[in-house]
């Protein structure tokens, strides 16, 4: 019952819940510069919250499917090149404001079958942890790797890193990382929820995610492999 309360909630926020979250980043994209700035202030705050209970609500929705075993996969024949590239331009808004660049390298196409909105789910989830987890001024380099019998998609970032207890609770529901006081100059929101639904994704087209990193502030690399 309470499985079934919490899916049926998500689900009725989930459309009032884009509305608001479309319509921000719409004025943030064509009309920032042509609005007040104190006014651009609010709808900065709109867009921000709208984000963050939008990816809840959908955390939520697809935890829900995983544990009932209902996660399903259309599978087709797509570009991933074209995928990740579309994942980068979502999060541009998010880049600039941290101050953030990306480098990407990667053919001009890569096909591989996959379910593209779980993938771009999948890369949209480690590029955001990788944007909250770089300090302002940093990079993230995101590479596409064809090794014939099976593909990479690393993000990598100049981060605060990954230390050995932070790995044990990577994928963990609900494992977030508690980084309140540590002042490490990044975003600490988070509902625990985005690394575990990614890697049961990932998990469910039959590939892996690996983890790399040497430690606090050292970055971090993490790899999309499939297969």
């Amino acid at each position: 019952m309470r499985k079934d309360i919490i899916t049926r909630v998500s689900h009725e926020l989930k459309t009032p819940l884009t509305s608001i979250y479309g319509a921000s980043q719409l004025l943030l994209k064509h009309y920032n510069g042509k609005i007040d700035e104190y006014v651009l202030e609010f709808i900065e705050i709109f867009h921000r919250g709208a984000l963050r209970l939008k990816k809840l609500v959908e955390n939520l929705i697809d935890a829900s499917r995983i544990e009932s075993g209902k996660l399903e996969l259309f599978l087709q024949m797509n570009n991933i090149v074209k995928i990740t590239k579309e994942c980068v331009e979502e999060m541009s808004y998010l880049l600039e404001s941290r101050k953030l660049n990306v480098i990407l390298n990667c053919p001009d196409e890569l096909q591989f079958i996959v379910d593209k909105i779980r993938i771009q789910q999948v890369i949209t989830n480690l590029l955001s942890n990788a944007i909250k987890n770089t300090p302002a001024n940093g990079k993230i380099y995101i590479t596409l790797i064809d090794h014939y019998d099976h593909i990479d998609i690393q993000i990598k970032d100049t981060g605060i890193g990954i230390t050995k207890k932070e790995k044990e609770l990577l994928f963990e529901k609900f494992g977030k990382m508690e980084r309140y006081g540590m002042d490490l100059g990044v975003d600490i929101e988070g509902s625990g929820l985005g690394l575990f639904i990614s890697k049961e994704i990932v998990e469910l087209h039959g590939g892996q995610i690996i983890v790399e990193s040497e430690g606090r502030n050292k970055g971090s690399t993490f790899t999309i492999r499939l297969v």
